[in-house]
């Protein structure tokens, strides 16, 4: 079995590695980038790109997953601000987002493909900062509730189709839903070699369900 991550500088989670680029060193996973990316234009922008890569790359449909890895920066960013600007409910623009973003998940399993449902991690304690080579939005406490909230919804549609979802939320964060900043290289990535056990011990729970 293989899981191959497919999506933006996130899939540095799955390589084994603290940098955000490099090689992939667990065999477990096949990484590729495919550039800076959001979820609530994914399927319209990004997909095709998906669908090129697997259709080159040596998959099993029988026992290798294809796993998407977008949505933090829309929690960072994209979402609390469009709902400031908007004036719309968060609730409402987060369920907007996934709905569009997840005709991928379903198009990938109606081709035949088994897929795992990737939940979005915590946000940065950093605070606002309008710097667009990295954008926050609000305060930490406000964009884990956006997370929080993503991975429910994200679950629930997960659920309803019979599809797997991995999270590691739970884990990056402290009693007052704030995020434990030394599990993180920089501003928004993750350490691999600090966050990968509780990939491991996550899939455990749901890759024989």
């Amino acid at each position: 079995m293989k899981i191959y991550c497919i999506g933006n500088s996130h899939v540095n989670i799955f390589r084994g590695i603290d940098t955000v680029f490099g090689d992939d060193n667990i065999d477990l996973f096949t990484t590729h980038h495919i550039g800076p990316t959001v979820a609530y234009n994914f399927y319209e922008n990004h997909y095709p790109k998906v669908l090129e890569y697997l259709s080159c790359a040596n998959i099993d449909k029988q026992n290798d997953y294809v796993m998407l890895i977008v949505g933090e920066v829309d929690c960072r960013w994209h979402l609390p601000k469009q709902a400031e600007v908007q004036n719309k409910n968060i609730e409402e623009l987060i369920e907007e987002c996934i709905d569009r973003f997840f005709r991928c998940y379903l198009d990938l399993v109606n081709i035949g493909y088994k897929v795992i449902v990737w939940g979005v991690h915590t946000s940065t304690t950093d605070g606002h900062n309008d710097d667009l080579s990295c954008p926050v939005y609000g305060n930490c406490e406000y964009r884990n509730k956006i997370s929080l909230y993503w991975n429910d919804y994200l679950q629930k549609m997960s659920e309803n189709n019979n599809l797997k979802i991995l999270s590691i939320i739970k884990y990056l964060l402290d009693d007052n839903n704030l995020t434990k900043m030394e599990y993180f290289l920089d501003y928004c990535h993750l350490k691999s070699s600090m966050v990968i056990p509780f990939v491991y011990n996550e899939l455990d729970k749901i890759i024989h369900k």
